[in-house]
């Protein structure tokens, strides 16, 4: 991963856990809120693996966890 790349790894990961823990929702519950798979969730947490959501994907994550998308990044 490039350096910018990881960043924003970083940021997304640390601020989709910091929000689910908020909302006390486990991983399996905010994933199905999402309607996503608790694998790619866990994925998308996982700062050691590459995977980027895409825009729809992050409007998903964002409704889920009751926040606006800009959230994630800040």
């Amino acid at each position: 991963m490039t350096g910018d790349k990881l960043k924003l790894k970083q940021t997304l990961a640390h601020n989709m856990k910091k929000h689910r823990a908020a909302l006390r929702l486990t991983q399996e519950r905010a994933a199905e809120r999402a309607e996503f798979t608790v694998k790619y969730w866990q994925r998308l947490e996982m700062v050691s693996q590459p995977d980027l959501p895409s825009l729809p994907a992050l409007l998903k994550i964002a409704k889920a966890l009751n926040i606006k998308i800009h959230q994630l990044f800040l």
